[in-house]
């Protein structure tokens, strides 16, 4: 797939609204788990913490094809 259809295929994610309250509800899940986990809780909060990077590279990796587009365009440009 070319660089521009994943571009415009991320971008297009990240305005829908339903993906929009999806994220949202997964990162407040997340959130009231790290609350909820007690201290001492080691395994626990190593899953918690393996969630919450999980979310914040699936939210990058989305990011990342977003600008790799704008990157390839404006490199276009220059040439």
């Amino acid at each position: 797939m070319r660089t521009q259809d994943l571009a415009q295929a991320a971008k297009n994610l990240k305005e829908n609204d339903d993906f929009k309250l999806i994220m949202e509800s997964i990162e407040g899940d997340i959130f009231r788990a790290f609350k909820n986990t007690k201290i001492g809780a080691n395994e626990e909060l190593q899953n918690v913490h393996a969630l919450a990077h999980g979310f914040k590279l699936l939210n990058n990796s989305i990011d990342k094809y977003i600008e790799l587009a704008i990157f390839e365009a404006a490199k276009d440009e220059n040439y």
